[in-house]
């Protein structure tokens, strides 16, 4: 089977999702190629909408926030015939043609512009491909209820009456899981992981993140650690792409053997498997990462929109903690550090979630297994 995968490049849950697609299709010998879904209208173009994504994502969450909740509040605007959609459309005959030519079986959309290419770009050329789109937060993204797809794979199946209330049909929602990369579906021996960070293997360990780009209130939350944690206490921060953040810490806590500042890396698998907790914006794809390591969290609010359910989605299962400001939170990831039995049960509610990941369910079902 030859499998189009079509992403987007506003942050980088959706090219995390691509990949971690890839990794199971390719498993089963299919052909798979990863794209840009606005590059068919211009690299310009989605060079310009992920600049702007990522400037209010770290520099404007209210922005951000404010430009979510209009988008759920006026769903018209990925509608046929809106000026939303006539734009995405530039870019229909460049994905139909690539589509066509490339012998396509299957487009899998990691991203709702995707989903509504694909699906004006099917019905003006008819392209025999079947196509689905995976929902990358645990939520329903503003505009799904505009797409035409055979399927949505959907986080989980308590979100399935959100899509059905949006006019979603019930045989179209599968309930996968969002897909990660394979090496986070196992928890690696905590000592080992540890040794291979050249952290002591006695110590207690804090993995902090604010996603792809560092956003959020981390230099507030290292800050209040530091306040208040003792000398066997770590804590790792990874800044992501966010060089000045990384700096900025550096400068500060450069002297502080228990404060790690790392910038973009690879290895956060590892970094999970050496913690005991994980502070961090509940991004869809991190949280899920935690969820199926059974690593307990502490989730920060920092930009709202989307985030805010996948916040609510854990904390309510009972996975995640959250607090209202930097400094609280910073005390309640503590209170959790030091007491074995409630990251006992976090980890038995995140267990509860994670049993129903599976990846492979998106292979079978765009397979025709």
């Amino acid at each position: 089977m030859r499998v189009l995968i079509l992403s987007s490049n506003n942050g980088g849950g959706h090219n995390a999702v691509a990949r971690a697609l890839t990794e199971v299709f390719e498993a089963h010998g299919d052909q798979c190629r990863v794209e840009d879904c606005l590059s068919f209208i211009s690299e310009d173009v989605s060079e310009a909408v992920a600049k702007s994504h990522n400037f209010m994502y770290r520099h404007a969450p209210k922005l951000f926030d404010s430009g979510y909740r209009h988008s759920r509040r006026h769903p018209q605007t990925f509608m046929e015939h809106h000026n939303g959609r006539r734009v995405l459309n530039l870019g229909r005959r460049n994905l139909g043609r690539f589509i066509k030519d490339g012998g396509y079986d299957a487009v899998i959309c990691t991203h709702v512009f995707a989903s509504l290419m694909v699906t004006d770009a099917r019905r003006k050329y008819d392209l025999p491909v079947r196509a689905g789109v995976v929902e990358t937060d645990y939520t329903a993204t503003p505009g799904t209820q505009a797409g035409g797809l055979d399927w949505h794979f959907i986080p989980a199946a308590s979100l399935r009456p959100e899509l059905v209330a949006l006019g979603v049909p019930p045989e179209k929602i599968v309930a996968s899981g969002i897909p990660v990369r394979g090496e986070f579906y196992s928890r690696g021996d905590k000592a080992e992981a540890r040794q291979a960070l050249s952290l002591p293997v006695d110590c207690r360990h804090i993995l902090l993140m604010g996603g792809s780009m560092g956003a959020g209130p981390v230099p507030e939350l290292v800050a209040e650690l530091v306040r208040n944690m003792n000398e066997n206490t770590f804590v790792t921060v990874v800044c992501g792409t966010n060089r000045s953040l990384r700096d900025q810490l550096s400068a500060v806590y450069g002297g502080d053997e228990r404060i790690r500042t790392l910038g973009y890396v690879e290895n956060v698998s590892t970094l999970m498997d050496a913690s005991e907790l994980l502070m961090t914006k509940p991004g869809g794809i991190t949280t899920t990462e935690a969820a199926v390591k059974r690593l307990p969290m502490a989730l920060v609010n920092a930009v709202a929109g989307c985030e805010g359910y996948n916040l609510d989605f854990f904390v309510d299962a009972g996975g995640a903690v959250t607090a209202e400001q930097p400094p609280q939170l910073a005390r309640l990831a503590l209170a959790v550090l030091r007491d074995d039995a409630w990251q006992a049960d976090m980890a038995r509610a995140l267990d509860a979630i994670a049993i129903h990941n599976d990846r492979e369910i998106i292979w079978r079902v765009m397979a025709g297994e």
